[in-house]
């Protein structure tokens, strides 16, 4: 039993760590029931840009591309954020919000601002070290 209840508290860990990124990081504001059910998915969000995924309590999608990775931007980005809007309206959640690092250059947090005005306000960006 001693590999299942390390397994269970890295679990347990990860999904606080969820919990507290969603809060902290990102001002999410769902009671933290809503945080009982995590499901983490990992694949490509366009040809060779890995994307993580996590699906909060069927209410928030938390989309972290591989920003380094996305050329041509201006194709490949707007790619990403249909994506994930598409699954988020697909699957029934409430809100999209896709995590970049603070090293994305103004011009391109200027394009993706410009591309988010095509969804509803609950699809936001964030830009976090």
């Amino acid at each position: 039993m001693g590999k299942i209840n390390e397994i269970k508290e890295k679990v347990g860990t990860f999904a606080e760590l969820i919990k507290d990124f969603a809060k902290d990081e990102l001002g999410c504001e769902c009671p933290d029931h809503v945080f009982e059910q995590i499901r983490v998915l990992r694949g490509e969000a366009a040809p060779g840009i890995t994307n993580l995924a996590i699906v909060v309590g069927e209410r928030l999608l938390i989309m972290i591309p591989e920003y380094e990775k996305i050329d041509p931007f201006d194709f490949e980005m707007p790619r990403i954020i249909l994506s994930g809007v598409t699954y988020r309206d697909s699957i029934g959640l409430n809100r999209f919000r896709l995590v970049l690092g603070t090293d994305v250059p103004a011009e391109h947090r200027e394009k993706i601002s410009n591309e988010l005005t095509k969804y509803d306000e609950n699809v936001e960006v964030h830009y976090l070290d």
